[in-house]
């Protein structure tokens, strides 16, 4: 199982479990989140979702051998699916991370309402170096929370931020050896405060940019692909997988 998916009252747990890949998120895993994410908002009886990774790692990013598999053609099925599902997500979602938070598992952080981390979180999106591109609306929208300067050293350079450094910058709001545990207390308060007001306010929060971001997501996501294909990216990833330095022209 590499989702685990738990309901507790008003609170819908979902935990990745993939270890011997890093947890790095596969076709069958995003269609599972999506799937999960839209009937959860669908749903009256949840109010609250968690969403946490493993003690050693939080997301190791896209599975690489699905971006093999759509460097030969396959369509991304469930990936653009996924990232939507977060932004048009109106219950609040808290996030647990800890150990490293690689691509996507950076960038979907963008969508969640409060992120607690271990000292151990490393939050990297090193889209460059694998021939990529920024996706999940980062292009515009990580500036806007950590800073232009941070965001271009690693959106451009691949630079990790350290947990101190996410604290700091407002990626996320505690710094805990527990990080599970506070966003369990966190989400059993949400789920005690009336779930129409929780509702509207989000969407108080968010609804001028959600049609710009969803479009954002789209149009990066066209470029992200033709990047995925494209041969600078076949050799990044071929590399990576075979553990030798890249050579480009």
């Amino acid at each position: 199982m590499d989702i685990r998916i738990t309901h507790n009252g008003s609170i819908l747990d979902i935990q990745l479990t993939r270890p011997d890949a890093k947890n790095a998120l596969n076709q069958a895993m995003y269609h599972t989140l999506a799937d999960t994410i839209t009937q959860a908002n669908q749903s009256p009886e949840t109010r609250v979702i968690v969403l946490r990774g493993l003690p050693e790692i939080f997301c190791g990013g896209n599975d690489m051998q699905d971006f093999v598999a759509i460097s030969q053609g396959m369509a991304d099925f469930h990936g653009e699916r996924f990232m939507k599902s977060l932004v048009e997500c109106e219950i609040p979602i808290v996030a647990s991370v800890s150990g490293p938070a690689v691509g996507i598992g950076t960038t979907m952080l963008q969508f969640v309402d409060v992120v607690y981390c271990s000292p151990t979180a490393v939050f990297k999106t090193p889209f460059v170096h694998l021939g990529l591109c920024p996706e999940m609306a980062s292009s515009t929208e990580f500036t806007k929370i950590i800073g232009l300067r941070k965001a271009k050293e690693m959106l451009l350079l691949g630079a990790p931020m350290t947990a101190d450094e996410a604290l700091a910058l407002g990626f996320i709001n505690q710094i805990s050896d527990t990080p599970d545990d506070l966003a369990v207390q966190c989400a059993e308060q949400i789920g005690q405060l009336p779930p129409r007001a929780m509702r509207i306010s989000k969407r108080m929060l968010s609804q001028q940019d959600k049609e710009r971001l969803l479009k954002t997501i789209e149009t990066e996501n066209v470029e992200l692909i033709k990047r995925i294909r494209s041969d600078e990216a076949k050799e990044a990833v071929s590399a990576f997988l075979e553990k030798r330095p890249a050579k480009f022209s």
